[in-house]
């Protein structure tokens, strides 16, 4: 008697929460699967980046650095939608490092500029050691010239970075360059 009593018990409860037998697995699965989420959350808190993935913080595109020789670049700046064309005003071709007897560090850059429209893009390069530890900075301006006579002119121009004084620079051993991004005017735009 005491067994019937319980099942009427239950029987009314469920009654009462309105839950039959479809809504009492949709019950029971979401609470399982809730329970395998918060078991997996201490995982994911701890979890570690693939062991290829670089270290947060560190720079992946440095280019080793050798000293009076001609390092090849191929930098250029973000393109400018004209007319169903992209134009790109700044081509970094190469770049040559020079560090003299007073520990000053220098680097000429060689460079194609299309004159399109008024523009001053900046040109920073990073210097770092071997360990991939910053040694300075350096920041130059390439000055783009409106120019517009029915077709595009290009013209060769030398960038000199100066990173200036340190000690540190005879360990140099790679370098990172780039050009900044800037808004640029169509002849269309400014021809009004």
């Amino acid at each position: 008697m005491e067994l019937k009593s319980k099942m009427k018990t239950n029987l009314s409860a469920m009654k009462l929460l309105n839950l039959n037998l479809p809504n009492r697995t949709v019950l029971a699965t979401t609470a399982v699967m809730a329970a395998g989420i918060l078991t997996l959350i201490p995982w994911l808190l701890t979890a570690q980046p693939s062991p290829d993935a670089p270290p947060a913080g560190v720079v992946t595109n440095l280019v080793p650095l050798k000293l009076g020789s001609s390092i090849p670049l191929a930098i250029q700046s973000p393109g400018v939608a004209w007319k169903g064309n992209t134009y790109h005003l700044v081509h970094l071709g190469s770049i040559t490092f020079d560090l003299d007897k007073n520990a000053c560090l220098k680097a000429d850059i060689q460079a194609g500029v299309t004159g399109f429209d008024d523009v001053d893009y900046d040109i920073s390069g990073a210097v770092f050691d071997a360990a991939g530890e910053m040694l300075g900075t350096a920041r130059a301006q390439c000055k783009v010239q409106r120019m517009w006579l029915g077709n595009l002119k290009r013209t060769a121009q030398t960038i000199r970075l100066d990173f200036g004084v340190s000690l540190d620079y005879t360990r140099a051993a790679a370098f990172a360059v780039s050009i900044s991004n800037r808004k640029v005017l169509t002849p269309d735009e400014w021809q009004k």
